[in-house]
């Protein structure tokens, strides 16, 4: 007796701690008692007895119940305006955020599609729009098998700039279904607070790996110097500029070999970056190929300038120059 009391016990507790998330998801009443039908008695065999008429006064009517659909209890998302001096709104559709146009570099489409390839989740761009392929809702109260397709888009005026979400398709096991409005403002929401969130933490981390060695930014131009090469003008001081560039030329693929502070040279190993590190410091891939290269820094006056050169002391000109020096002066700026 005491061994299938146990048992069934056993049984109970299982039943209690099942893994499903339709609980995450549903009240613990479900109210499904008032859907049951009323019941209904035969008359009582009376025995020959003759029995006083039935009292209809508290008789239950019998009616007919609609049931009802499942109601979703958790509760509703909306987009957080986690960029300083952001607005965010959803309009029913979309999900968007807001913000100036100073921060276009750190949140924009290229950056949503380097996250998007961490992620493992595939897109295609259409203009400023991109598309992406079914892909898990990322929450963990989700049932299995939910999948949407989102729609993300960069929207560009004078006075702001602003990423927008919205869900193009649902499915579950496989069954592509309409979602209502709950759905898309929660998961339009959760996919752009989760995008923003990620480029603010790498931006974060950057400037925290840029700032590591307690430097200022520097402003910075490019020009030709006296000898008619492409270079980089700085903002700084000769010292400030040595500084800031030993940290700066590591994040392009620069690796510092050698180096002679007294002459302002620099002797650098290049290595190409990925197409995902690139889009990170916001810059188009360099056709510069891998090998040695010098680095040259002057004072200016209050000022000062640096060339890269590659092993045969030719300096880097036209769309390279322009490249690999738009993507110092993002760094150095930072």
């Amino acid at each position: 007796m005491k061994k299938w009391l146990l048992t069934a016990a056993m049984i109970a507790v299982l039943s209690a701690c099942s893994t499903s998330n339709e609980s995450k998801q549903q009240a613990g009443d479900t109210y499904q008692k008032s859907n049951a039908e009323l019941p209904s008695f035969t008359p009582l065999a009376s025995g020959g007895v003759n029995l006083p008429a039935q009292s209809p006064e508290y008789q239950l009517p019998q009616v007919k119940i609609n049931k009802s659909e499942t109601v979703d209890i958790r509760p509703p998302s909306i987009p957080l305006a986690i960029i300083s001096n952001s607005v965010t709104q959803f309009d029913g559709e979309r999900a968007l955020i807001a913000y100036t146009p100073d921060k276009q570099g750190v949140y924009n489409l290229k950056q949503v599609e380097r996250l998007l390839k961490e992620q493992d989740i595939g897109y295609t761009v259409e203009g400023n729009k991109l598309l992406t392929n079914w892909a898990d809702t990322g929450r963990s109260d989700d049932l299995e098998n939910t999948k949407i397709r989102y729609q993300i888009e960069e929207v560009s005026a004078q006075q702001a700039n602003a990423l927008v979400v919205s869900v193009l398709q649902m499915k579950r096991d496989d069954t592509i279904y309409t979602p209502n409005f709950t759905d898309k403002q929660r998961y339009a929401s959760d996919r752009l607070n989760q995008l923003v969130g990620e480029l603010n933490t790498a931006y974060t981390k950057q400037q925290q790996e840029l700032n590591g060695a307690g430097s200022t930014p520097i402003q910075s131009t490019i020009a030709t110097d006296s000898n008619g090469r492409t270079a980089l003008v700085l903002g700084a001081s000769f010292d400030s500029a040595w500084s800031k560039l030993a940290s700066a030329l590591p994040k392009l693929g620069f690796e510092i070999k050698e180096e002679t502070g007294s002459r302002g040279i620099r002797e650098l190993e290049y290595k190409p970056l990925s197409q995902e590190e690139w889009q990170r410091i916001g810059m188009p891939i360099p056709n510069l190929e891998g090998g040695t290269y010098q680095m040259q820094l002057a004072a200016v006056g209050k000022q000062s300038a640096v060339v890269i050169s590659d092993e045969n002391k030719t300096a880097l000109s036209g769309e390279q120059a322009q490249i690999i020096y738009q993507a110092l002066q993002n760094v150095l700026a930072r």
